[in-house]
């Protein structure tokens, strides 16, 4: 027989005069036998209130269980349960690669290096771009004087009306004045430039310019003394170049030299041109000095030009040895 407890369903072996559940006090039922009454002279306790009633540990079940070594065993619900994994292949792995270029995420593409340059560089580009706008200038000067000169030619023969004249007046004056303003810029780049070739070139044999600074601007920046100052300062600064080539440097700044002084030439015939012009009441003197001011104005523009161009192959990187276009070959 066995004592059961239908409250908490424990149950365990019929033992005599046990009559309430050891572990919540409710009646004890002895299955396989009759219930005996009870003995009157033993009354049941009452129950203790449902308050002060230990909550039922444990699990319940409809079953019974004839055995006393029994436990209850936690187990997942079906559903619960992850499918199990495939099973790893042994033996040495494949490489990973991509059978298409991915496009994922951010474009990282390398930003060149910040290159530092030279101050001479800097000075070098700033003084051809002041050449090139002052034979820009120049061409323009000179288109305008030659419509001012045709003009005269045209007033010679047959009148003129009023505003034309005042209109091409005008703009000589303002072409002439532009292109004064731009020569004085292009003077003043042309003199720290050349102030800081010299300091580089000395440098480079750890020495200073023996030339005062207020000399060489002297030197290079006033007209017509820069004729042979300019040309004396630039042989001087190549002369402590070693990576140029003497000779080849020597024969170009040899022809810088004899362009140059062949502008200031031709600028002080025209120069002098318009002066006896706007003292002589002739047209005639006029119109030639238009046209002097025109050739000056049209040969200083492309010698700016040229100069422009000159001024980075003279002074620029290390020059290679020139490689000429034909090859003659000896024939049997």
């Amino acid at each position: 027989m066995i004592d059961l407890c239908p409250r908490c369903r424990i149950q365990a072996p019929h033992r005599p005069g046990r009559e309430r559940c050891p572990r919540c006090g409710g009646p004890l039922d002895v299955v396989g036998a009759q219930r005996p009454a009870p003995r009157a002279q033993h009354p049941a306790p009452p129950p203790r209130p449902r308050a002060q009633q230990p909550a039922p540990r444990g699990p319940r079940s409809d079953r019974v269980y004839r055995s006393r070594h029994v436990r209850w065993v936690a187990r997942r619900p079906p559903e619960s349960i992850p499918p199990r994994r495939p099973a790893v292949p042994s033996g040495p792995r494949l490489i990973p690669r991509y059978v298409y270029l991915p496009h994922w995420g951010l474009r990282d593409v390398p930003a060149a290096p910040a290159v530092e340059r030279d101050r001479t560089e800097v000075l070098t580009d700033t003084l051809v771009r002041a050449l090139r706008l002052l034979a820009v200038v120049l061409s323009v000067a000179a288109a305008v004087h030659l419509a001012r000169y045709l003009l005269l030619v045209v007033n010679k023969s047959t009148p003129v009306p009023g505003w034309t004249d005042q209109v091409t007046a005008y703009l000589v004056l303002f072409a002439g004045l532009l292109a004064l303003i731009v020569f004085a810029y292009a003077t003043v780049v042309f003199v720290r430039w050349i102030i800081d070739l010299r300091a580089d070139a000395y440098r480079r044999h750890h020495l200073r310019d023996p030339r005062r600074r207020w000399l060489v601007a002297l030197l290079a920046g006033i007209p017509l003394v820069n004729v042979v100052g300019a040309g004396l300062l630039l042989h001087e600064a190549a002369e402590q170049r070693d990576d140029l080539d003497a000779p080849l440097t020597r024969q170009r700044l040899t022809k810088l030299w004899v362009a140059w002084a062949i502008v200031n030439v031709v600028a002080i015939v025209a120069l002098v041109t318009r002066l006896v012009a706007y003292l002589s009441d002739s047209i005639q003197t006029g119109a030639n000095a238009l046209l002097a001011v025109v050739v000056s104005s049209a040969v200083s523009a492309v010698f700016a030009w040229w100069m422009a161009g000159r001024i980075t192959t003279i002074f620029g990187a290390a020059q290679p040895d020139s490689v000429p276009d034909q090859r003659w070959v000896m024939v049997a």
